[in-house]
């Protein structure tokens, strides 16, 4: 949960909740979606591909219907180092 009110967060615990009408009346956050493949339908991908009033961090697997191009595309790597775990998000090959 995001304690900045600038920053919306979605995660597979919303597949109840009716996600486009909460995307639609949002204006001017960052809405991070988490596992985006559960999340989001057709319908929704393309209203966020043509949403001009947020930014969006879209995180899954596929991006289909999403407009995305190799720039808006990047992939999260993980390194184990001891007992911790690094991440690093890399321009998606």
């Amino acid at each position: 949960m995001a304690l900045n009110s600038k920053i919306l967060c979605m995660d597979n615990y919303d597949y109840q909740k009716n996600i486009k009408e909460i995307i639609v009346r949002t204006k001017g956050k960052l809405i991070v979606i988490d596992n985006a493949d559960i999340l989001l339908d057709d319908d929704i991908r393309k209203y966020i591909s043509l949403d001009d009033k947020n930014q969006y961090l879209i995180i899954g697997r596929n991006p289909k219907n999403l407009f995305a191009t190799k720039e808006n595309l990047f992939e999260l790597e993980s390194k184990k180092i001891g007992e911790q775990t690094v991440f690093r998000i890399k321009p998606y090959m």
